[in-house]
């Protein structure tokens, strides 16, 4: 056999547990050399949703009752988040049973004839809004989430997907 052939077979053969070994230690050292950032993957997934859906991306304008978003401290913990695109706009009220460490978010939509999908970190709900635009979601996990807004009508408009918020 040449050198060739042995580049070959070993290209093509399964990996055994000497690859997985070298593997997992190639990912520990660029792990400690140069960690990822910070919610990189949620960040991707969002990004790849967006694209998927090619939906219109909502934006956060208010953030409780009396200051904007962009003023909040990080650990400042909210009620109320406000969502603003072209087509649809959302108020969302967060409950807290603390009891129970679950959340009640309720919320109203601009519109009516809309889908809200609540995507959680290992479920995905979806609803229609009632007749004025309001809907529910009980016994949420806390965790990063967000929402996508999808016209059940013949409108054409794109879904409308927002950043992931905090619960």
């Amino acid at each position: 056999m040449t050198h060739s052939d042995d580049l070959e077979r070993l290209a093509t053969a399964e990996l055994d547990a000497t690859d997985e070994q070298i593997l997992r230690e190639l990912r520990d050292l660029w792990n400690a050399v140069d960690p990822p950032p910070p919610r990189l993957t949620e960040r991707v997934q969002f990004a790849m949703t967006v694209a998927a859906l090619e939906a219109e991306v909502a934006r956060i304008v208010q953030q409780g009752a009396d200051r904007p978003a962009a003023v909040r401290s990080d650990y400042e913990q909210v009620n109320t988040v406000t969502f603003a695109s072209e087509s649809v706009s959302a108020m969302i009220d967060i409950e807290q049973d603390r009891a129970h460490g679950l959340r009640a978010v309720h919320g109203w939509v601009s519109e009516t004839g809309i889908e809200v999908e609540l995507r959680e970190r290992h479920r995905c709900r979806r609803l229609l809004v009632d007749a004025t635009g309001r809907f529910s979601f009980e016994q949420v996990e806390p965790g990063l989430v967000h929402f996508v807004f999808r016209p059940t009508d013949e409108r054409g408009d794109r879904p409308v997907i927002t950043p992931a918020i905090e619960l």
